[in-house]
């Protein structure tokens, strides 16, 4: 009944992550029904559908047969055996010009279909087979269907994969490798592994993480984060590419945090692929791997570090932008210390409006610059002073000004010090901004680097520290000038007490 067919279309869509025209192919196909519409778009589609798995199976009995010796060694080099290549349906397609093409024209297809199936390619001799003398990775839509295939070279020059184009079944947008493998597994493990190769992906099913999928030599796009985000709310994305490529692949990583997806970011030792690392390590090594991934805003953060200040924030915050403030403030902390804005305005900052303001009037220096800088221990102190003061409201509860003016001993410390004790943080640091005054900015950020290297794991242990080594500082300072008063003879009644306070309080620190 018409019941018992909605609960079906319901547990399909349900348990497989089909929409509801996959989920109603699917249906019909295991009943043998056709679904015909008007025009000839979904006959064409079942066409292409058939057209490739007739492609699919060929190239399998090419592995298997006579003359795929050669791909059966390569396949054994990489640590594939004979099921893995059941599993994951892989082929060969022969280094011959025509073989798929006359294969396929005799079981039926025209040459308009293998044009557009991606299976042919037109010369002025005729069609061609695109894919020859390649290990074949075919790629199912989510429901099974093979859809496409990439093909990877085993010798000679040329290419190292090639791919199919996009038809009217394809789109690499809308499509993730091995999907339809791995949904049932991203939604138990409540997680997916995202790696950007076809051996990436079949190395960590095949050592127990069923989880992965790869994306198919595209950006991350919207389709791909909504089709993720069906079976799981995370995702591990473990890519391996250069500089060049960095700012395109966190786009893509926000796109997925943007849709609800939690992204962190995988960092493999030595700086492999997957597939090498799980070739020499265990399993568990991987595992490891994952539970030290990094959170997206932290990742990009690090990412950023090398980059011109002022270029940085501003890329930051564009991305920090696209995300719902709550994805943003339990990171509010490390982008308070990279952006230098204090941690409570991190919100009104993630405004178009605010952030304009903070890009066009920022004049911060690269980070570099800020490392490079030579200044003596007792500048750094009186540096990392005003900084822990500028983050940490509790720092600034335990000193007054006049104190803050008595114990610094650098000019532009004592001055920024008596500001943050006297004003709101925040309101300094757009004013700071708005004015060009960047040396205030610039000795918070130093400050700040000096700071993390000050022992104690807590901000109260750190701030102890410091605190005790100014006070020792200045008490050190302050017994020098009495002594230089007695040489001179115009030490007082007054100094003298205070030198045997002062030393005595020396002996008890020591």
């Amino acid at each position: 009944g018409c019941g018992a067919a909605g609960d079906i279309f319901t547990f399909l869509m349900k348990t497989e992550g089909l929409n509801f025209i996959e989920a109603r192919d699917i249906l019909a196909a295991r009943a043998g029904i056709k679904i015909e519409r008007k025009g000839n778009n979904l006959k064409k589609e079942k066409s292409l559908y058939e057209i490739l798995e007739i492609a699919a199976n060929f190239f399998k009995a090419n592995l298997f047969g006579v003359q795929g010796a050669a791909a059966r060694a390569y396949i054994q080099r990489r640590n594939l055996d004979k099921s893995d290549c059941e599993k994951f349906s892989l082929g060969y397609s022969l280094n011959s010009w025509d073989s798929l093409i006359n294969f396929l024209r005799k079981a039926g297809v025209k040459d308009n279909q293998l044009l557009n199936s991606g299976l042919a390619l037109a010369s002025s001799r005729g069609l061609y087979d695109r894919f020859r003398g390649r290990i074949i990775f075919p790629v199912k839509d989510v429901a099974g269907r093979v859809i496409a295939f990439g093909g990877r070279l085993i010798d000679g020059e040329g290419a190292k994969y090639i791919n199919s184009p996009e038809s009217d079944i394809y789109s690499k947008r809308k499509n993730l490798y091995l999907l339809n493998e791995a949904k049932k597994f991203i939604r138990e493990k409540d997680r997916a592994i995202l790696v950007e190769g076809y051996m990436d992906a079949v190395r960590l099913h095949k050592t127990g993480f069923p989880e992965a999928v790869a994306s198919l030599g595209t950006s991350l796009t919207t389709e791909q984060a909504e089709l993720l985000s069906r079976f799981s709310s995370r995702c591990y994305i473990c890519y391996d590419s250069d500089e060049a490529g960095q700012n395109a692949i966190l786009r893509g990583m926000y796109i997925l945090q943007e849709n609800g997806i939690e992204v962190r970011v995988v960092k493999i030792p030595d700086g492999k692929d997957p597939d090498e690392f799980l070739s020499s390590n265990p399993a568990g090594e991987f595992e490891k791997a994952l539970e030290n991934s990094t959170p997206l805003v932290l990742h990009q953060i690090k990412s950023l570090e090398k980059m011109p200040r002022k270029a940085a924030v501003k890329e930051l915050f564009e991305n920090l932008s696209r995300l719902n403030i709550a994805d943003v403030l339990p990171y509010r902390s490390k982008i308070s210390e990279f952006s230098l804005i204090p941690p409570t305005e991190i919100e009104k900052f993630l405004s178009k409006p605010n952030s304009k303001f903070l890009i066009q009037n920022s004049k911060l220096e690269s980070s570099s610059e800020f490392s490079t800088r030579i200044f003596n221990p007792n500048s750094a102190l009186d540096l990392a002073f005003c900084a822990m003061l500028f983050y940490y409201p509790e720092c600034r509860l335990t000193v007054t000004p006049d104190e803050a003016l008595e114990l610094l001993a650098d000019p532009l410390a004592k001055e920024t010090a008596f500001l943050i004790l006297s004003d709101n943080p925040s309101d300094l640091y757009s004013r700071w901004l708005s004015s060009g005054d960047t040396e205030k900015i610039s000795l918070i950020t130093r400050g700040l680097a000096f700071s993390r290297t000050l022992d104690g794991a807590s901000i109260n242990d750190k701030w102890k520290s410091l605190f005790s080594l100014i006070k020792s500082r200045f008490n050190s300072r302050s017994i020098a000038e009495i002594k230089q008063k007695l040489i001179l003879g115009t030490a007082t009644n007054e100094d003298l007490l205070l030198l045997q306070k002062l030393q005595c309080e020396k002996i008890i620190q020591k």
